[in-house]
């Protein structure tokens, strides 16, 4: 019996399914498609030029010439069913399936609900509803412990820093995503893919996942748990990668008030309440900072232990309370380390200091954590410029970092720190009017910031110690309010523990 063609709008997966369907004439024609469908040469060639396409007749074309139906449906994978894994072509059977229930329901017509079949129709759409239904629960079955071994071996990459294959398992986790309604599973795919993020450096959409996770997180019983806490933690590490330091202590007093004294003892606290004294020395309160990051620093483990290792000795740095030769003995060797480091050992523009850290920063046994390459390159820049003055060096590193993609800025804080090291490097090489013109752009970026952004601090100091330096007697208005703002800068840091500010700082 001939295929029925239905005349209805054709939608755009018919026009994409009838494009795949096209795609199988270079190596099968009309008529041997007809024969080993068994359906009538008129009828494929109806389907070949417009007409809707059914279901049944794609199910023919899985069976009798092996095509992968999740490439003929929605055009993922391989058109051959034979180069696709047993697992995934049974969950495409399962796919056609459901499209198959869910043809039956579209064929249906309201109307008939009211004439003397009405009985008859409410069964048929009931059986469909009802296999739609099972078929669901089928597809998450076999696409649950799929999906757990994907994202298992997505984490393992991202461990592992290798952003490659991350990628690559990140996409067919998302292809499988939409099989699966586990909501564990949909929790973990949000965390693991912030993760990612965070590892591209692309924080606007690191910050949208953990948004949307920290609210999946929330349980349905109380207001806050475990789980929250350090969902919620990492949405406001998301906002400090953004330099919006502000909002994000603002999230770090909620959530502590929100987890309460119960909340003390748990895991996440801890981090949390290490991440606040994070922010709060990166906004001026060292001494506050430093002790909330000492007191949570026992109860860390692993990477959160050695970053926050890191961190310490940077703010023991920012402090006075350690030399560079001390900080470098402190802990676990880790390129986060290498960032602290280098950034103080270029703020003090000691050859020797320099020296040392670069020697660390390419040691062997260094674990990356960060895997910045700016500071190195920074450092490198400086110690040539501290060795031996050139007033071309400056314009040279600047070019050179602009023409790397992985160190090019992508934000007006970076800009900001990159046009305050390069004003530096000018303006150690003898080059003041490009140490100027440098350090105006830096205030350009500065400004640009807005309220909610937060300049690096070591960024934001050698911006404005390049101001005091290059207009020591400021003539212009602009030259007098930028000094201005550069002593208050100094004077308000220096009594907030910053030591290494104090010879800065307005008398």
């Amino acid at each position: 019996m001939p295929d029925r063609e239905i005349h209805e709008p054709v939608a755009d997966d018919d026009l994409q399914i009838r494009e795949r369907l096209n795609s199988l004439l270079a190596e099968h024609s009309q008529s041997d498609i007809a024969r080993k469908t068994g359906a009538l040469v008129a009828s494929v060639n109806r389907y070949v030029h417009g007409a809707r396409i059914p279901a049944a007749f794609c199910a023919s074309l899985v069976r009798s010439l092996g095509v992968n139906p999740s490439w003929l449906l929605v055009g993922e994978g391989s058109p051959s069913l034979g180069d696709v894994p047993a697992n995934t072509a049974k969950l495409g059977e399962n796919l056609l399936a459901l499209v198959e229930a869910m043809s039956a329901v579209s064929r249906m017509r309201l109307g008939s609900l009211t004439g003397k079949h009405h009985l008859k129709v409410l069964r048929e759409l009931n059986d469909a509803l009802a296999a739609h239904e099972r078929l669901r629960e089928r597809l998450n079955e076999q696409s649950r412990p799929l999906f757990a071994q994907i994202l298992k071996d997505l984490q393992n990459a991202l461990d592992k820093r290798d952003l490659a294959r991350a990628g690559e398992f990140r996409k067919a986790a998302e292809q499988i995503a939409r099989l699966c309604d586990d909501e564990d599973l949909a929790r973990d795919f949000y965390r693991v893919q912030a993760y990612h993020e965070f590892q591209l450096k692309n924080s606007s959409r690191f910050l949208q996942l953990q948004r949307q996770l920290f609210l999946r997180s929330l349980p349905d019983g109380s207001l806050f748990d475990e789980r929250a806490c350090d969902e919620a933690r990492r949405l406001v590490v998301a906002l400090v990668q953004m330099n919006r330091l502000r909002e994000a202590l603002r999230i770090c007093r909620a959530v502590r008030n929100l987890a309460g004294k119960n909340g003390r003892g748990w895991d996440s606290y801890a981090r949390l309440q290490n991440t606040h004294g994070v922010i709060l020395a990166e906004l001026g309160n060292l001494r506050r900072g430093m002790a909330l990051v000492q007191s949570s620093l026992p109860k860390l483990t692993g990477m959160y232990r050695r970053i926050s290792e890191a961190t310490l000795a940077k703010f023991m740095l920012w402090a006075g309370l350690l030399t560079v030769d001390d900080a470098l003995q402190m802990g676990e060797h880790t390129d986060a380390k290498v960032e602290h480091f280098l950034q103080h050992a270029c703020w003090l523009q000691d050859t020797k200091a320099i020296e040392r850290t670069l020697a660390y920063a390419h040691a062997p046994d260094v674990e990356p954590v960060w895997r910045d390459s700016f500071f190195p390159q920074y450092g490198s820049a400086m110690l040539a410029q501290v060795r031996n003055p050139n007033p071309e060096s400056g314009a040279e590193f600047r070019k050179r970092l602009e023409s790397g993609a992985s160190t090019a800025p992508h934000d007006e804080a970076e800009n900001l720190r990159l046009a305050a090291c390069v004003a530096q490097i000018h303006r150690i090489g003898g080059n003041r009017d490009l140490a100027v013109a440098e350090t105006w752009r830096a205030e350009g970026h500065r400004k640009a910031l807005g309220t909610e952004i937060n300049a690096e601090p070591m960024a934001l100091a050698t911006h404005f110690r390049n101001a005091l330096f290059l207009f020591s007697k400021p003539e212009q208005m602009r030259e007098r309010g930028l000094v201005r703002r550069a002593r208050r800068f100094f004077t308000r840091r220096a009594r907030e523990g910053f030591a290494i500010f104090e010879s800065l700082a307005k008398d």
